[in-house]
This record gives C-alpha cells, sequence and structure tokens, in this order.
C-alpha cells in the first residue's frame, strides 16, 4: 500500500485533490416516502431560494414528515434549517452554494438580513432527519480567506529541519478576512437520531461538518472535498455528543481530518472506520479544545496520506488533553499513513483554557497495527510537571507499529534537554520543542533528539512494539526517555 500518497493526483498549487473516487463513496440514491420537489431556481438570489426551502421543510415537519427534493441545478442558498422527521434529498447534479463573502457583505450593506445561522445547514434540537441524495453542499469558503503568502505546493525538504518545514507550510496557509465571520458548512446541534450519508461536502469556509450536542449519529458515505489551504477547515468536528458512527468517508482538507473536541460536554461511544483521509494537520484528533471528559472511542481500517510527496501536518493520530478532559478507553488499530509527518502523539498538557483550572488525565490507551511509510518525525507520548508535580500519561500500549522515514538528508538544531513551556501552549509534535515568541517566525522551533519515539512524564507505557527505520543520514538514538 505504500503507493497511497502516489494514487492520488492534485492541482498545480497542490490545493485540490483532483482524482477523488467519487462513486466509490456517493451510493446511487432514491427519495422515498412523502416526497416533496422544491420549486427553486437556479437564477434565483440565496435569499428567495432559501425561504421556498425553508417553508417546505416547516410544512414537511409539522405535517408529519417526509423527504424535500433539491432537482439537479445549482442554486444559491443563505441558510437552510432542518426540522423533525424531514429529509433533505440534495439529487445527484444538484448543488446548494453558499453565498461568498462579497455577496454578503452587500446583503449587509443593504440592511438585507441574510438568515445565515452558525449553519449553513443546520439543524438545532430535532428529531429522525436525514441529509442524503448524492448532490454537493459548497461553502464557497476561498471567497472569506486572504491570498497566502506562497501559493507552490510544499513538496518534501531536501534537507529536513522542524523550524523550516513549519514555517513553510505556514506560507502556504489561507487565512481568513480580517473581522470575517465565517460559518460552518453543516451544524447539526442537539439533535437525536442523525443520519447523514451519500453527500458531497465542499469548499467549506470554516469546520465543515460539526455535531454537537448530539446522540445516536450514522455518518457514513460522505465526501468531504476541502481546498487543502484554507485555515480552520476541519473536516468533521465532534462536540459534546455521544453514540457517533463514522463510516466510508473520504475526507481531504486543509486543518484536522476527524476532531473530536469535549469544548462543552463529555464526549462518549465515538466509532470512525473505514475511512480516508488527507489532512495538512492531524487525520485522527481528540483535542485540542478539551474541556470535559471523553472515552470508549475506537477507529479502525483508516488510512492516512498527504499526496504526491508533499510535506504538511503533524500527526496521524493525536491523543490529546489541554485543558483539564479525563481521556479513558481509546482503541486505535488497522491504520496505514503515508507521506504524514509523525505517526503518533499522546499529550497530557497544562494549556487549562475554558474555565478549567485542574490538569486533566490521558489513560488507558491502545495503538495496534500501524504502518507508516515516509514519515519525518518521531512519535511521542508526554505528560506535563507543573508545581514540582508530575501528571503522567498512564497505560499506553504501543503494539506491532512500523514508521520508515522518507529518506531526505538533514539539517537538525537539535536540543538534548528539550524544554516544557510548551505543555500550556498548543499541543501538536512540533512544538513539543518550541518557545512561542510573538510569532511562529520569531519562535524558537528545535528538533528532538530522537529519530523513533519521544517518551516523557509516562507510567505503565508499553512501546516495546515500536519500531521505525531513520534517514540513511541519521545520527540520533532511536528513543528520549524522562520520567523524573
Amino acid at each position: 500500500m505504500a503507493e497511497l500518497a502516489d494514487k492520488y493526483t492534485t492541482d498545480p498549487t497542490g490545493s485540490w485533490i483532483t482524482n477523488i473516487p467519487y462513486s466509490d463513496y456517493i451510493r446511487p440514491c432514491t427519495p422515498g416516502g412523502k416526497c416533496v420537489v422544491a420549486n427553486i431556481s437556479p437564477s434565483a438570489s440565496g435569499e428567495s431560494n432559501s425561504e421556498v426551502i425553508n417553508t417546505e421543510i416547516d410544512k414537511l415537519s409539522v405535517f408529519g414528515g417526509g423527504t424535500l427534493v433539491i432537482p439537479e441545478g445549482a442554486y444559491k442558498i443563505t441558510s437552510v434549517e432542518l426540522k423533525s422527521n424531514v429529509t433533505l434529498f440534495i439529487s445527484k447534479g444538484a448543488k446548494l452554494v453558499a453565498l461568498s463573502y462579497d455577496e454578503k457583505a452587500d446583503l449587509k450593506k443593504n440592511d438585507t438580513p441574510d438568515h445565515i445561522s452558525d449553519g449553513v445547514i443546520f439543524a438545532n434540537n430535532a428529531e429522525n432527519i436525514r441529509i442524503t441524495g448524492g448532490g454537493i453542499i459548497c461553502g464557497s469558503g476561498i471567497s472569506y480567506t486572504d491570498e497566502p503568502k506562497n501559493e507552490a505546493p510544499l513538496y518534501a525538504l531536501k534537507e529536513f529541519n522542524t523550524y523550516k518545514r513549519v514555517i513553510e507550510a505556514r506560507n502556504r496557509i489561507r487565512f481568513g478576512k480580517q473581522n470575517c465571520k465565517r460559518s460552518y458548512l453543516m451544524l447539526i446541534k442537539n439533535c437525536k437520531n442523525v443520519i447523514i450519508d451519500d453527500v458531497v461536502l465542499n469548499e467549506s469556509a470554516f469546520w465543515t461538518l460539526v455535531i454537537n450536542g448530539c446522540e445516536n449519529v450514522d455518518i457514513n458515505h460522505i465526501v468531504i472535498d476541502n481546498h487543502m489551504h484554507v485555515a480552520n477547515t476541519d473536516g468533521i468536528d465532534i462536540l459534546f455528543s455521544r453514540n457517533v458512527n463514522i463510516d466510508t468517508c473520504f475526507i481531504a482538507t486543509a486543518d484536522d481530518g476527524i476532531c473530536l473536541k469535549p469544548v462543552n460536554g463529555e464526549i462518549k461511544d465515538v466509532n470512525v472506520s473505514n475511512c480516508i483521509v488527507s489532512s495538512c494537520a492531524n487525520c485522527f484528533k481528540i483535542g485540542t479544545e478539551t474541556a470535559f471528559d471523553i472515552s470508549d472511542i475506537r477507529v479502525r481500517n483508516c488510512k492516512f496520506f498527504m499526496p504526491q510527496n508533499m510535506t504538511y501536518g503533524y500527526s496521524g493520530i493525536a491523543v490529546e488533553s489541554a485543558d483539564g478532559s479525563n481521556v479513558s478507553n481509546v482503541e486505535i488499530s488497522d491504520i496505514f499513513m503515508d507521506g504524514i509527518s509523525s505517526p503518533i502523539l499522546v499529550w497530557l498538557g497544562k494549556r487549562l483554557r475554558h474555565g478549567n483550572f485542574k490538569i486533566g488525565s490521558v489513560k488507558n490507551i491502545k495503538i495496534s497495527n500501524v504502518t507508516a511509510v515516509n514519515t519525518e518525525l518521531p512519535s511521542a507520548v508526554t505528560g506535563c510537571r507543573d508545581d514540582e508535580k508530575i501528571y503522567p500519561v498512564e497505560g499506553v500500549v504501543l503494539e506491532n507499529i512500523s514508521a520508515v522515514y522518507r529518506d531526505t538528508n538533514e539539517a537538525l538544531d537539535i536540543n538534548y534537554d528539550v524544554p516544557e513551556w510548551s505543555m500550556d501552549d498548543y499541543p501538536d509534535i512540533v512544538r513539543i520543542s518550541h518557545i512561542y515568541k510573538e510569532s511562529h517566525e520569531n519562535s524558537d522551533y528545535w528538533d528532538l533528539p530522537c529519530y523513533g519515539i519521544f517518551i516523557r512524564y509516562t507510567k505503565d507505557v508499553d512501546y516495546s512494539g515500536y519500531s521505525c527505520e531513520p534517514r540513511k543520514c541519521n545520527e540520533r538514538s532511536f528513543e528520549y526517555v524522562k520520567n523524573e
């Protein structure tokens, strides 16, 4: 499977994956039950189309439910709110297109309410809802961002250095315009019994698919096709929810691919399987916003990659508690990675945002059967120290893990006495050896003193099943261990 990164091609800027196999994910769909076809027009305004759609959804919900069909064609919308017992069926060949930055600005100039809630597609306090059909929802995301400093693709450095890699990757990011509110593409909030399947989510301006305060959610056979350099475009974000299943999805995005963020409540019972993820951040991540507990998480049989020898991102698997969360009972297995910078990061830190004043815990994490090729950085399992007290990561098993470096040269700036300032900062693999100074360009980023695995402040951590083949020019040791 080492050809995974070569299988997918990009446009000349490296911003879009051009050969996503949509037919492998989006199945033929037929609307069923009580159906109404939305009387909308490609030439109508977003306000007009949304008013028609929302009126029909309200009628269906009031009279026992049914399916609203979006026919073939491209339609501007402001915001669509789904109600209980209603299916939004976006037909194959249909495309719902969010207002662009300029179109939203024009509405504001004319004092016209845009009716855009937090999501272009939105549901709140609904149950038995579904979004399906084979069509596309587009967020017009690029229009909400500024040009990057450098639009050229970032290919693997001929001489790897952490600082250079970080800065060069940041130079490609399209950050949001100043004072610009970017909407989620889809926000499902406080809902029960939700199905999202056979739909393409395209060009999000911010987080793409957000599940917040929900129970019994099935997300399957979807494609997320985002610009690979638009900042903050997470693929799937799970907040305060339970019993969420994510299966057979293709996700290409700039920020975290599948991300669990217990910022406003506990997350419990999440299953992820059979997904392919290309992310310029972390492919699967617990964190960073981690104020409440998270437990019983299972990830299996997934593939993570960066296309065509490009170099971005942080970890394939990141399990983090930065703001007081107790993270426990996480099982991740049967993962293949190609071109991902670091295979694994397990982090217990002391950032403590969101009103928390107590360091959390990370316990009972098992990661097994992982093959990673063309890596660039070691993996890490690290707890933290605060007021001379150690807060260890506990009960981690790394079993049958194989990592092989991309064989470039090195121009490393190694710090053999790794500082701990980063543990009250943002967690990612490149910031374990890092001091932030006003900007990333002015900050200190060091290379770690090991090529295989970095172990600090841990208890009952078994990494005997972790093997790593370094670059041929390597002069570092396999491991770094500090537990006192």
